[in-house]
């Protein structure tokens, strides 16, 4: 399978840093609501790193930059083959900045897109892959929450999780303040008075409302229950259905459609082996008490490739169990992701526009070698 991602940066724009944190900036990867992406290099570093450049319209709110620092915290606890490898970041810059390992490749929503659906092997490199990312997330003490199609990359090494936008870590609530909580609203309903300010959780609030991409959103979340580790666990089944199907798992409709039928309709999950839709079935369970955990997924995942033999996979054994489960992920995705042939994106052409005019001489100021 040839999974091709982009060809060539693109090249710089006005205004656009020429150094990052004493690392070159050779081009343009992409750029969205919160930042830029370049690609940089560095004295010593094989291939590109990708450097996240907050926009400085959104460094001037003092709210945006603590959540950007808590990306940067929440990334650099993640320690797996199958997560963009975190390198440095300073948060405090004037335009803050977070350097990970560029991963090259296409998201597995425009390979799928383009040229069909996963099949065999490297379906099940993408669920195991996959689930080996939760499962090191989920061990940091993170939810990821945004565990989608377009934030996989698939590698030539196998499928990396990218993106910790909108991840936190894992908060332990008390079981039964939810409960206390509404109980104590209905009331303050009945009597036609307002609920005092200090019911709500300010964080929980906030993280409410930045659910995700409608579809991609587990059903406690639209319920307005706090999000934990098994949120990715419906995601993750979702990915792979995604990646069987070939289209979102639910359609695609409004946001207030995707949300009922989140909530009360079943994922297509057609083309799915038998061994693996059990897994995924039980991964999108409505109930997130019905889940299985991130370990507990990654177990079943690989002993998918050996029914009858099974595969030793990670186990709680006083902390061997992560070696034990990468090692058992780094073999399986060595025999099913084959064929996979990936390359860094080139350097903009030369002549690209810089500056708003063509570079001098047909050069390309700051970005050719």
């Amino acid at each position: 399978m040839k999974a091709r991602g982009a060809r060539r940066l693109d090249p710089l724009e006005p205004g656009d840093p020429r150094e990052i944190g004493g690392h070159r900036v050779r081009g343009r990867i992409g750029s969205g609501g919160m930042g830029t992406v370049y690609a940089a290099d560095s004295p010593g570093v094989h291939g590109y790193l990708a450097v996240k450049v907050v926009h400085p319209e959104q460094a001037a709110d003092h709210r945006f930059r603590e959540r950007f620092a808590v990306e940067a915290r929440l990334l650099s606890r993640v320690n797996s083959p199958s997560v963009a490898r975190f390198v440095r970041a300073d948060v405090e810059a004037e335009l803050p900045w977070l350097i990970t390992e560029y991963v090259a490749g296409p998201t597995l929503r425009h390979h799928v897109e383009r040229f069909g659906r996963l099949r065999k092997g490297m379906l099940l490199g993408l669920a195991v892959g996959t689930a080996e990312a939760l499962r090191a997330i989920h061990a940091a003490g993170v939810v990821h929450r945004d565990l989608k199609p377009s934030n996989v990359v698939l590698s030539s090494t196998g499928p990396k999780l990218l993106d910790f936008g909108i991840a936190h870590p894992v908060e332990d609530p008390d079981p039964t303040k939810w409960i206390r909580l509404r109980r104590m609203r209905r009331a303050y309903r009945d009597l036609r008075l307002p609920s005092p300010d200090s019911l709500a959780d300010e964080r929980i609030a906030e993280r409410v409302d930045r659910l995700g991409t409608p579809g991609w959103v587990s059903p406690e979340q639209y319920q307005r229950q706090p999000t934990t580790q098994k949120a990715d666990v419906f995601l993750w089944g979702a990915v792979v259905a995604f990646a069987s199907v070939a289209h979102d798992p639910f359609g695609r409709a409004d946001a207030k459609e995707m949300a009922r039928r989140v909530m009360f309709e079943e994922p297509d999950l057609q083309h799915l082996p038998p061994g693996l839709e059990r897994l995924v079935l039980a991964a999108m369970s409505k109930d997130p008490d019905d889940r299985p955990d991130s370990t507990e997924l990654l177990r079943e995942a690989l002993a998918l490739e050996n029914p009858e033999g099974g595969v030793r996979a990670p186990e709680d054994d006083g902390g061997t169990s992560p070696a034990t489960g990468v090692t058992a992920v780094r073999r399986l995705l060595e025999r099913r992701w084959t064929e996979v042939a990936v390359r860094p994106p080139q350097l903009p052409r030369e002549g690209a526009r810089l500056f708003g005019r063509p570079a001098p001489g047909g050069g390309t100021d700051g970005v050719a070698p």
